[in-house]
């Protein structure tokens, strides 16, 4: 039976820019950070909001996951869940964050769009009445 999501990837160009972004920008934990194998560079980089049952892998691509390629830098259509979106978007711009959407309210929810160190765009949801 299916329990939950565990993983996401994320597609990145640099894993030790996205790890710094995650962890000291958004404030995600790092859960891991090992190779992918034995003698690889490429490693697998976890990290997850505090509490998370979901974690995010900052996943580099290689020549067997070329077709990844074409989606970095682009909407990776994850939707991070915030409690106070505005206290979230004054902290994130003091970080130097770039915000491609400014918040918005919507009936469903207040949202913002940002972008990571990589170019990927990601979606801020404050649900209605949060």
């Amino acid at each position: 039976m299916i329990e939950r999501v565990g993983t996401l990837s994320i597609f990145v160009t640099d894993q030790d820019r996205a790890k710094q972004f995650y962890t000291e920008v958004l404030g995600f934990e790092l859960h891991r950070d090992e190779p992918l194998y034995p003698g690889a560079t490429a490693r697998w980089v976890e990290v997850a909001p505090p509490g998370a049952e979901t974690a995010l892998i900052l996943y580099l691509p290689d020549q067997n996951w070329e077709h990844y390629q074409a989606v970095r830098g682009k909407s990776q259509a994850l939707t991070f869940n915030v409690t106070h979106m505005a206290a979230t978007h004054d902290e994130l711009v003091a970080k130097g964050v770039r915000f491609v959407q400014e918040p918005d309210v919507q009936p469903w929810g207040t949202y913002a769009i940002i972008e990571d160190s990589e170019g990927n765009k990601l979606l801020l949801v404050q649900q209605p009445g949060g």
